[in-house]
């Protein structure tokens, strides 16, 4: 009888944990722990007939019940902590590396150190640095101050945290960081360096410049980059600004960003147990005679950068672009503001009306940034010169970059296949509905070539008298409709039988107002 009381107990010991996540979904009687991290909330799908029959209603439930199952947090704390505890790692999607004495490192940043992500090519990266020359010079014109900030990755910074195994596989490929600093000193672009700022005050200052459990630079890391900002702000504009030193180093426990991978770990027990560096700044109340206006564009590396120059009054406004997606603006003795999500910008009265203007570069993304097809620098530049159509997005399959006759161009190399191939793609022009333009080219070889505007209910356009002489051919178009004022330029050659059976030059490229 004992053994049969005992096989029951066990039976409902099983089922009470079966439908523990269960009666904890529909009770909550257990106090959720929380979770580290960004998730997008999936709402719970409504049943039709329709989605059952697709299958659509099933993934659709299965989505939702993976994230509101009743102990989802608990389990995966769990889970979390005994990865890190037993096997010293991070589930593969937790994109984060634990390196030595416990150093935690974003894997993207690791990936591009070690040179899994390949450099970009040395052509275009120097047609970006000639880019942001243009750029600059055209700011300069307009009496405005430009300056390109580089900052810095954990894992160039420290590499010697990172495994053994991680470092045997470090390619011999110069990196994106390596190659556009002669680039930048050869065509003369203003630039502060944080990563060899950093690099250098990690040696001389005995501190740490990154935190244990973190992937930003911390506040001391930070601050020597801004101190040298600021000088050059003043070399620059000729100007005193607010003078600021470093006064003390206090030890602190981590919080915020110097502990955020720490906290995305979502450990039971977070490894916290370091202390970080703050530094104490002394300022010169009676310096600083010019509080510029500020407009920075970055990421999340500007941050610390942003919060020392507020604390200091450096500034009167600053705007900040983060990673060109979301606005937030800080005004001298106020709170700062978040000023939503950035879908279009009046470049007039939001940027141009700046005293300086910093685009911040992570050493990770030289060569843009992931999934985003949006550059701020180049879309600045185009509202400097709207007449000459700039091609971001380029078929390099098919076409090749040239210059002729001193204006820039493109060969479309032949046998390109017939059904629609888009071989040049413009940034977003921003022309006004019912203004009338005009576009112009050069261009000899290959018989046809059509171009448009995107989306597909803009104005389009089809040559077919290219011959083997250069000829330019223009043409006028206006559209009232309101996409002309997102629209993309696009060369394309469509509808042949068979591929083209020789190459076609354009070049000279320019689109114009009409009076």
């Amino acid at each position: 009888m004992k053994k049969f009381y005992i096989g029951w107990c066990f039976i409902l010991l099983i089922w009470l944990v079966i439908a523990m996540p269960l009666i904890q979904m529909k009770y909550n009687l257990i106090k959720k722990p929380t979770l580290t991290g960004v998730v997008e909330k999936v709402n719970r799908p409504v049943f039709t007939i329709g989605d059952w029959n697709s299958g659509t209603f099933q993934h659709k439930f299965e989505d939702w019940f993976n994230q509101n199952f009743g102990l989802r947090e608990y389990y995966i704390k769990t889970n979390k902590q005994l990865y890190y505890s037993v096997f010293n790692q991070t589930p593969y999607k937790d994109n984060i590396t634990i390196g030595k004495e416990k150093q935690l490192y974003e894997t993207g940043y690791v990936n591009e150190y070690l040179g899994f992500i390949p450099p970009m090519d040395m052509k275009l990266l120097e047609e970006k640095v000639k880019d942001i020359k243009m750029l600059q010079d055209l700011l300069h014109e307009q009496g405005k101050t430009f300056l390109l900030l580089l900052t810095p990755s954990k894992a160039s910074i420290y590499p010697e945290f990172l495994p053994n195994k991680l470092l045997s596989q470090k390619n011999n490929l110069a990196r994106n960081y390596d190659n556009i600093k002669p680039l930048l000193d050869k065509y003369k672009i203003q630039y502060i360096d944080g990563h060899s700022i950093t690099e250098s005050e990690k040696k001389s200052s005995g501190y740490d410049m990154f935190p244990r459990g973190g992937t930003h630079w911390n506040y001391l890391g930070a601050y020597y980059t801004t101190k040298a900002l600021v000088e050059k702000i003043e070399n620059l504009t000729g100007k005193s600004l607010i003078d600021f030193n470093l006064n003390k180093i206090e030890l602190l426990e981590p919080k915020g960003t110097d502990r955020d991978l720490a906290d995305l770990l979502n450990l039971w027990i977070p490894p916290i147990n370091y202390t970080s560096p703050k530094p104490i700044i002394s300022v010169d109340k009676n310096s600083g005679e010019f509080k510029p206006s500020i407009l920075i564009e970055g990421g999340s590396f500007s941050n610390q950068i942003i919060d020392t120059l507020s604390n200091i009054n450096m500034f009167r406004m600053l705007d900040f672009y983060f990673y060109y997606n979301s606005h937030n603006q800080y005004k001298m003795g106020e709170e700062a503001k978040y000023l939503g999500q950035i879908s279009q910008v009046d470049w007039k009265n939001d940027v141009l009306n700046h005293d300086v203007i910093i685009v911040e570069m992570n050493e990770q993304y030289i060569a843009g940034k992931l999934n985003s097809n949006r550059i701020f620098y180049e879309d600045l530049l185009a509202q400097f010169t709207p007449e000459n159509l700039r091609f971001p997005n380029v078929n390099t399959s098919l076409v090749e970059k040239t210059e002729v006759n001193g204006s820039k161009g493109f060969i479309i190399k032949k046998g390109v296949p017939a059904p629609g191939t888009v071989f040049l793609e413009s940034g977003k022009m921003q022309l006004i509905p019912g203004k009338k333009y005009r576009l112009s080219y050069k261009a000899s070889g290959f018989s046809k070539l059509n171009f448009d505007l995107f989306p597909d209910d803009l104005p389009q356009f089809n040559n077919d008298k290219i011959t083997d002489s250069v000829t330019e051919f223009s043409f006028v178009f206006k559209s009232d409709n309101a996409n002309i004022k997102s629209a993309t330029a696009r060369f394309f050659i469509d509808g042949l039988e068979k591929p083209t059976d020789k190459d076609l030059v354009i070049y000279d490229i320019k689109l114009t107002p009409e009076s």
